[in-house]
């Protein structure tokens, strides 16, 4: 999933990735672009009802951009969420 949608219940987003391991389309799930409690609240549920939960995480970081140590990289390592880091050289500056 590229980005969390606020307009979907979150129930329904994992039911629909659930369809899609159990059909074969997919193996593993994974987002980009969420935030810490975005993830936590989506694995939780995923949890409840045993759809399949998070395997990855896809975030920005580089030296120029490290927001993601302060919640996510922690969240990522305390739930076993792997990252996929995206333009670790800044854009070109590195």
């Amino acid at each position: 999933l590229h980005a969390f949608d606020a307009g979907t219940p979150i129930e329904e987003v994992l039911s629909t990735l659930d369809d899609l391991v159990r059909a074969g389309k997919l193996r593993y799930v994974g987002v980009s672009n969420f935030s810490g409690w975005q993830v936590m609240k989506s694995l939780g549920l995923a949890k409840q009802h045993g759809y399949p939960r998070y395997a990855a995480h896809q975030v920005y970081y580089s030296l120029l951009g490290r927001d993601y140590e302060w919640e996510l990289m922690p969240l990522g390592l305390d739930q076993g969420v792997g990252a996929l880091v995206w333009s670790p050289l800044g854009w070109g500056r590195l």
